[in-house]
């Protein structure tokens, strides 16, 4: 949603016996909720202060311009429910005192931090020059002029806007003893980068203050975070650049299909409680960085592939890897290991050869009619170890690089006598 133009809600001026001066914010479709409401206020004195108070919620000033016999000052607040048709309320420090306040609004602008600001005071003249600053891409340019005298006459009735920008609002006291002006508007494209330096020429010269304001646009922000993602469902993790996307569900139903995003740098993090039977979970490829995919159970028939790592070791370590689940650990160009606790009866479990470092298959069981593969990998040794084998055909016990006999060196042999395997 691009920016918008700056809308005149209301203006007000008072006596140089009024208190405070006030406006109110239109319930009419002319302002919503998450426009940016501005709030600005010009006084005859600098040595006075001046506070806010009307709406939703608090009012963030943007400082103020203060100089002997001027001050002005500008405020924000991004519009909510309770701002629609709310009276908002300048009032000095001390004593009565002329006022002028304007009141307006931007649709389209960043929620978090939509306005940056500038200002500067001048001497007498009929001149007044937005000072320098920088916008961010697509902005809105906002300036604001003001003016005060000490005597009654002559008093400012008009303001220019220079080129490039709009007048959309300007107020004036009456003539007294202390009197104020003031006028705002804004550029007639979006801007960005330098900005500043707009001439904006009153009627009669004075001292006074000129502002300049840019207004963001609005950003989109994504947050992924479901507590469950059900079945069928299809999950897609944006790209980030840089820092690091964590999905955590508390569960992935059977059939669900989860792509984590790609990051550079940063860490991705997949870490469900539970991957049921046929989900597939995808881990993101990281450069670089460790992966850890730690599932609490793999279940039946379930496929889960590890991710590329370049480099950094994978560690695939379930609890337990049940009857005719597969498990696949990919091609690592560093350390990998595969250690569940249990491999079950019917599983299936393969070990890719690993180009540099060593591969560890260390479950502390394995079940009956488990078949385990294990590839030649160059690189440095391979190792199996078995802490027990339940009944089933005779295995070889494999030591360092190449199997042999059990305690021996020379061919390979078989450990195992005839008959039944020992543990």
């Amino acid at each position: 949603m691009a920016v918008g133009r700056l809308t005149h809600l209301a203006s007000t001026v008072t006596l140089a016996s009024g208190s405070s001066a006030s406006a109110t914010i239109p319930n009419s479709g002319t302002v919503a909720v998450g426009d940016l409401l501005l709030a600005a206020c010009a006084i005859p004195s600098g040595s006075r202060t001046m506070s806010i108070s009307g709406g939703a919620g608090a009012w963030t000033s943007l400082g103020s311009a203060m100089q002997s016999g001027h001050t002005s000052q500008i405020w924000w607040r991004i519009a909510a429910s309770g701002d629609l048709g709310a009276t908002i309320t300048v009032t000095p420090s001390t004593g009565a005192i002329c006022q002028v306040l304007l009141l307006g609004s931007v649709a389209g602008v960043a929620l978090t931090t939509p306005v940056t600001a500038a200002f500067t005071t001048s001497v007498s003249a009929t001149t007044k020059t937005t000072p320098a600053l920088t916008a961010p891409s697509g902005s809105c340019e906002i300036s604001a002029v003001w003016d005060s005298r000490g005597a009654s006459t002559p008093q400012t009735a008009v303001w220019a806007a220079p080129t490039g920008e709009t007048r959309q609002g300007q107020a004036f006291t009456i003539p007294q003893a202390g009197s104020s002006s003031g006028a705002w508007g804004d550029s007639d494209v979006t801007v960005s980068g330098a900005i500043g330096g707009r001439v904006w020429t009153a009627d009669q010269t004075a001292l006074g203050s000129s502002w300049a304001l840019a207004v963001a646009p609005a950003v989109t922000d994504q947050t992924i975070s479901a507590g469950v993602i059900s079945s069928t469902a299809t999950l897609y993790g944006p790209t980030a650049a840089p820092g690091a996307v964590a999905l955590a569900p508390a569960r992935i139903a059977s059939t669900t299909v989860l792509y984590s995003p790609s990051l550079d740098p940063g860490a991705v993090n997949v870490s469900p409680g539970r991957i049921e039977s046929q989900a597939v979970a995808y881990e993101a490829e990281l450069l670089p960085g460790p992966a850890v995919l730690t599932p609490g159970l793999i279940g039946s028939t379930g496929i889960l592939p590890a991710p590329e790592l370049t480099p950094g070791p994978v560690v695939l370590a379930p609890q337990l890897v049940l009857p005719t689940a597969v498990v696949r650990q990919p091609t690592v160009g560093s350390a990998s290991a595969v250690m569940p606790e249990r491999i079950e009866s019917g599983a299936v479990l393969y070990v890719p050869a690993a180009s540099v470092g060593a591969v560890a298959l260390a479950p502390e069981g394995i079940a009956s009619a488990a078949v385990v593969y294990k590839p030649v990998a160059s690189g440095s040794g391979q190792q199996i170890e078995l802490n027990h084998v339940t009944a089933g055909a005779p295995r070889t016990r494999w030591s360092a690089n190449n199997p042999r006999g059990w305690g021996e060196a020379g061919a390979p042999r078989s450990q195992w006598a005839a008959g039944a395997p020992h543990t």
